[in-house]
């Protein structure tokens, strides 16, 4: 089977086109002009693709058995800016799986942010109707939309929860902080989340892909545990062996901080990890999401390993030199 992959350079876009690689598909890596290729298997086809031009994108999908659309940003300066990345783009790529002859399938990577949190730390399913808390969650919510309103091929949509593991940064800058000993905390509560590794999320879309029962369907993704951020961090630091000192940050004092990364962001034109979009998102109540539906139309049975798999990303971490 065909496969091509956008956004293959990126952190979920390279493992994926690794494992798909490795289960024997034939790949084609989707990437921009400039993008970094050093992170993207060799065994992968690569192809330059201009989603504004829809000559190149037809090109690219020519021969195409399953598109799986990844690409997208999850930090911007401006809303305009996300919509323009995570909803125009994805327009396009609707447009261009329909014109394409001979696809199957389009797999679109979405987010649980496109969700919402929950509020009573109940999970939450794919049937509820969704509340957004960023631009990041509203400009998934209405890719999705786009794909189930415009797609005349058979379509998945997945939402992972958080994803960690093997070549991520986001999760490196808390591994940074609790290096030096540093727990930060905002506020005083102890929010619940869910998580999955890379590896795993792979192994989820692989299945997405060999499985009739999930033509036109919504998925949230995640190991099937419901991890406390207290709990995490607390794993992070016997990891590293490093005991750490819990910091918690007032939220007005937050505020000013994450504020500060937005001025920067507009100064500088790049978008700063520490930003008033992140606050909500981290500000909001927990991000817990049921994946009952996958376990039962998928047969959907995850290993988890928080600890391994962290361990795991740790020793990546410090082979790159990282930490």
């Amino acid at each position: 089977m065909k496969i091509a992959v956008t956004g293959a350079n990126g952190f979920v876009g390279s493992n994926l086109v690794s494992f798909l690689c490795g289960t024997g598909h034939e790949v084609r890596a989707l990437v921009r002009s400039n993008a970094d290729l050093s992170a993207i298997d060799p065994r992968a086809e690569r192809f330059e693709t201009d989603y504004y031009d829809s000559s190149s994108f037809n090109a690219a999908l020519a021969g195409v058995d399953i598109l799986i659309h990844n690409a997208g940003k999850t930090r911007t300066n401006s809303f305009e800016e996300m919509l323009q990345a995570n909803v125009g783009i994805t327009r396009r790529i609707v447009e261009a799986s329909n014109r394409a002859a001979g696809m199957q399938r389009l797999v679109y990577i979405s987010s649980q942010a496109a969700s919402k949190p929950s509020s009573d730390a109940r999970e939450v399913n794919e049937d509820e109707p969704s509340a957004p808390v960023t631009w990041y969650g509203q400009s998934k919510l209405l890719a999705e939309k786009i794909i189930r309103a415009d797609a005349r091929v058979a379509w998945t949509i997945v939402r992972p929860v958080s994803v960690y593991g093997e070549g991520d940064k986001d999760f490196l800058e808390l591994f940074k902080l609790q290096n030096l000993g540093l727990n930060v905390r905002i506020g005083r509560q102890d929010k619940l989340m869910n998580l999955i590794h890379i590896g795993e999320l792979c192994q989820f879309i692989q299945l997405c892909l060999s499985s009739k029962e999930a033509e036109n369907q919504v998925f949230f993704a995640s190991d099937g545990q419901v991890y406390s951020q207290a709990q995490f961090s607390e794993l992070v630091s016997c990891l590293l062996g490093k005991p750490s000192r819990r910091i918690t940050i007032p939220v007005p004092l937050a505020r000013v901080v994450f504020t500060g990364g937005d001025l920067l962001g507009r100064l500088t034109g790049k978008p700063q990890v520490v930003n008033l979009q992140k606050m909500r998102e981290i500000l909001a109540d927990n991000w817990l999401c049921s994946i009952e539906k996958a376990r039962r139309l998928l047969g959907w049975k995850p290993q988890a390993d928080l600890e391994g798999k962290l361990s795991a990303t740790l020793d990546w971490y410090k082979s790159k030199g990282c930490l």
